[in-house]
């Protein structure tokens, strides 16, 4: 006989994205089955990149220090990024990065800074920290089926020894990848433009090849690119010691040896031995509908990039996040199922805006042409290498340089942000300008006691006040007569002030402004309403 599970809500993928939206639900105390097909071993390498604004994630949710300074990934080596003719070559450029450990102290804008970590040690400590709060994950578990209707979703899955399960929850949230089947059960399709460039990967460990790149750099590389023919061969560093990851530009794959691409980049002075390789596409998609009914997109399943900027997990765990807080909200009773249409209205657009800029990266490095003459001794070779130099800054360097993108993000036209009718700021992807405008991150400042102001966000609204005389009880009043749960904070260093720009600064759980105002509203009720998603049918001002 087939057992029937209840839950509140059914993940489908143990990916990063999948593994994060089980953390911020089990962080916010809202029950889960996950369900992965996998044993949950990752083969091949791949995304270890993470933002500023994923680690402050991982902050609220305890892990971000166990990730920092774990041993997957030298915690104190730089995160240099090189442009070189080929490798054992002449080096054309250097990006300087930071280390893991210095991150937190070298970034202004955000208590922890950015990460490097590879995906086979990043999702395991995912893992554990979800089980350690008692989270549900199945692995070697299928999705065969689902069934919607209104009220609930039925899976039916299946277990590595055939035995079938039915799992009953509200909510359905495919974290199932690029190929998602619950996406093409659902008929959602994908809008944009599909193998825009194909590419074959291998992910091999080679003992020397750090001390080469070493060599031409004058410091150990995290990543080195090449410009000595058209593959535009490029190395990342996966472990900080003797595993790498290769890709080339391919315009076909199937007649690829693993072994070969590797010797034609390296050469044959240094041994290696190949882990493991696979081709992959280059696409520029973002789903029309990231709902249908019961069942929602999330990471992968909802967008496709180019591997241009680190923006695919990233922006995926985003999505995480922001369905999380809400389904936990629908789930408290304080917000109406209407809130979850939300989720379509603040994430697409961003998944858009980093999908394009992931394509505009790829096109800038087709703009750079390998020449003989970069690798040419005399006066030619350095006049074309210092060219090359000049070139390679102003074409790549937004490639690795991007704080708008990480912490810039803002959620523009949504039904549960409220206006202030001020002027928007630039939205540039290398430049973070802090600010409190309704919809952006709430900027982090550093507190006295060595926090940040961040670590008051997560559980609830949060009101910040900044000045000592502002009058905010009936303001609290009208959202507990809603029973929404809603702390103050009053902090008037001059500090927080200048930061948050308001008197009052309204922050939702996930950490994004939704109301400011240097005085309480004239009608709070009308406020909350709209922040907590109580009042999304009704088109109506809201006084300021």
């Amino acid at each position: 006989m087939t057992q029937r599970h209840q839950t509140s809500v059914v993940i489908v993928g143990a990916g990063p994205v999948g593994l994060s939206l089980a953390n911020e639900l089990s962080y916010r105390g809202v029950d889960f089955i996950l369900v992965e097909q996998g044993d949950g071993k990752v083969y091949f390498p791949a995304g270890e990149n993470f933002f500023s604004r994923t680690m402050e994630h991982l902050r609220r949710w305890g892990i971000a220090d166990t990730l920092r300074y774990g041993d997957a990934f030298p915690s104190n080596a730089p995160r240099d990024m090189g442009f070189c003719t080929r490798i054992g070559g002449k080096a054309l450029a250097l990006f300087e990065g930071v280390s893991n450990a210095d991150a937190p102290k070298r970034d202004p804008q955000s208590p922890e800074g950015g990460f490097f970590y590879p995906k086979k040690a990043f999702d395991p400590v995912l893992r554990h920290a979800v089980e350690a709060k008692g989270g549900d994950l199945r692995y070697q578990t299928r999705l065969v089926s689902f069934t919607q209707n209104a009220d609930h979703v039925e899976c039916l899955v299946e277990t590595a020894d055939g035995t079938r399960h039915t799992l009953r929850s509200r909510w359905l949230a495919a974290c199932d990848g690029g190929r998602s089947g619950v996406r093409k059960a659902l008929g959602l399709r994908f809008v944009g433009t599909f193998g825009e460039g194909y590419n074959f990967a291998v992910y091999f460990r080679s003992a020397g090849l750090g001390d080469v790149l070493s060599g031409m750099f004058g410091r150990p590389m995290a990543q080195v690119h090449t410009l000595f023919d058209a593959t535009r061969a490029y190395l990342t560093s996966v472990d900080g010691r003797d595993e790498w990851r290769l890709s080339i530009y391919a315009d076909t794959v199937e007649d690829k040896v693993p072994e070969d691409v590797v010797r034609a980049v390296i050469g044959d002075a240094l041994p290696f031995e190949v882990l493991q390789a696979q081709p992959w596409s280059g696409h520029r998609v973002v789903a029309d509908h990231y709902r249908e009914g019961r069942a929602f997109l999330v990471g992968d399943a909802a967008h496709l990039r180019w591997p241009k900027g680190g923006f695919g997990a990233n922006t995926g765990i985003g999505d995480a996040v922001d369905l999380g807080w809400k389904i936990a909200a629908v789930e408290a009773g304080w917000a109406p199922e209407a809130l979850l249409d939300s989720y379509e209205t603040e994430r697409r657009p961003i998944a858009i805006r980093n999908t394009n800029e992931a394509a505009n990266n790829r096109v800038l490095d087709h703009m750079l042409q390998p020449d003989p003459v970069l690798d040419a001794d005399g006066p030619a070779g350095d006049a074309a290498r210092s060219a090359m130099h000049d070139r390679l800054f102003a074409l790549r360097l937004r490639e690795f340089v991007t704080p708008g993108i990480q912490l810039g993000y803002r959620y523009r036209a949504s039904p549960i942000i409220v206006p202030d009718g001020s002027l928007e700021g630039p939205d540039d992807h290398m430049v973070y300008i802090p600010t409190t405008r309704p919809g952006a991150r709430a900027p982090h400042v550093a507190l006295a006691d060595g926090q940040s102001i961040l670590d008051e966000f997560g559980q609830g609204f949060t009101l910040v006040v900044t000045d000592k005389t502002a009058r905010t009880e009936g303001f609290l009043q009208a959202a507990r007569a809603l029973n929404l749960p809603v702390r103050e904070v009053r902090l008037d260093a001059g500090s927080v002030r200048a930061a948050y720009e308001t008197a009052l600064v309204l922050v939702r759980p996930d950490g994004h402004v939704c109301w400011r105002g240097d005085a309480a509203p004239a009608d709070a009720t009308a406020i909350w309403r709209a922040v907590s998603g109580q009042d999304l049918s009704t088109d109506k001002e809201f006084p300021l």
